[in-house]
C-alpha cells in the first residue's frame, strides 16, 4: 500500500489538506476581517458600519500620564496618594446602582490596608479624599455625615 503512491503526490495531499484547513480557520475566526480587506464593512444589529477609528479613539484618548505614579511630597501625601490612587481605581470600576453600604464596605476595607490614616490627626485629609472622590463618581449620592459610616 506504501508503493501505490509516490513522494509527489504525498505531499500535493498534504498541502492541499493544510490549505483547506487554514481556509476553514480563516473563514471561521476571521471571515469579517478578511472581508474587510477588500472593502466589505461589518454592520452591526442597526444597521450602520462599525468604524475602527471612533472604538481606536475611545482607547488612545486618554492621557498616558494620569496612569503613572504620582511624586509623593511626604510621607503622609505618599500613603495618601496611594490610598486616592486605590479608591479611584475601585470607584471607577463599581457598578453606578451599587448600594451605599457596599461603598463603604470597599472604601473601609481599603482604608485598614493603611493603617497610618486610621490616626484622628490625619481623619481631615482622608475625609476630604474620600468625599471628593465619591462626589466625582457619585454625585448627590452621598452627605458629608454619610461619610461618618466609613470610620465606624
Amino acid at each position: 500500500m506504501l508503493q501505490s503512491i509516490s513522494w509527489g503526490q504525498y505531499i500535493t495531499a498534504l498541502l492541499f489538506a493544510l490549505i483547506c484547513y487554514y481556509i476553514y480557520v480563516a473563514y471561521k475566526y476571521f471571515r469579517w476581517e478578511i472581508l474587510a480587506v477588500i472593502g466589505i464593512k461589518r454592520i452591526d444589529g442597526r444597521n450602520e458600519a462599525v468604524v475602527v477609528a471612533e472604538i481606536r479613539k475611545q482607547f488612545t484618548a486618554s492621557n498616558h500620564a494620569d496612569f503613572l505614579p504620582k511624586e509623593p511630597l511626604s510621607k503622609l501625601n505618599e500613603i495618601l496618594q496611594l490610598f486616592w490612587d486605590e479608591v479611584n481605581a475601585y470607584l471607577a470600576e463599581i457598578k453606578p446602582q451599587a448600594s451605599q453600604e457596599e461603598i463603604y464596605f470597599a472604601v473601609r476595607t481599603i482604608l485598614g490596608k493603611y493603617p497610618d490614616l486610621n490616626s484622628t490627626e490625619y481623619k481631615a485629609e482622608v475625609e476630604t479624599t474620600i468625599s471628593g472622590l465619591l462626589n466625582q463618581y457619585f454625585p448627590e449620592k452621598f452627605t458629608v455625615t454619610d461619610l461618618q459610616y466609613i470610620w465606624h
